[in-house]
């Protein structure tokens, strides 16, 4: 990384930049040797060890033929903000991004139902959904997948500094410019 000083390193960090972000490109490994990305809704879980990120798909197409074919993906994970008529700190834009590596389970509720469940909770909880029960005669023709990323291979980065989590979320740079004014001084 170039910016080294853009970097985010730190989980607490990462784990509110996942928060803020609401979808993802997963990247396979095509047969035709280019990546295959397609961008997803995804949820997660992280411990001091590695990031679990869980999908859902259906059970047949060109991304479930890729993944038994290679289980290894890279996922991606942007948000960028534009304000050219309110610059910050002389710049016009701000930024969150995050790459992480990782390999795909796919969990089939046939024959991994607790795992296939516990993703689906965690699923539907990211993305502020209630819970509505399930039953493997329901979701006939879905997967959940979880990608494990160890946190040493997530590499996240910002256009400014972030020291703590409530750093993270956007500045609101369309509220008076008096108030920004002050909230710069105050910087």
């Amino acid at each position: 990384m170039i910016r080294s000083d853009r970097e985010v390193k730190d989980p607490v960090l990462i784990d509110a930049m996942l928060s803020q972000f609401s979808t993802m490109v997963l990247s396979l490994n095509g047969e035709d040797g280019h990546p295959y990305s397609v961008p997803m809704n995804f949820s997660y879980e992280m411990d001091d060890k590695n990031l679990r990120v869980y999908v859902h798909f259906t059970k047949r197409g060109k991304k479930v033929d890729l993944m038994h074919r290679d289980p290894r993906c890279t996922l991606q994970f942007h948000s960028f903000l534009d304000f050219p008529d309110s610059p910050y700190k002389r710049h016009r834009h701000d930024y969150r991004r995050m790459t992480a590596k990782g390999s795909m389970e796919i969990l089939d509720p046939a024959n991994r139902l607790e795992e296939f469940r516990h993703a689906h909770e965690v699923l539907m909880h990211c993305n502020a959904r209630e819970m509505e029960p399930r039953h493997t005669s329901s979701v006939p023709n879905m997967y959940m997948g979880r990608i494990v990323c160890p946190l040493h291979q997530v590499r996240a980065k910002s256009e400014f500094p972030l020291n703590k989590p409530e750093d993270v979320p956007y500045r609101n740079l369309c509220q008076p410019a008096a108030a920004i004014v002050s909230s710069r001084e105050n910087e």
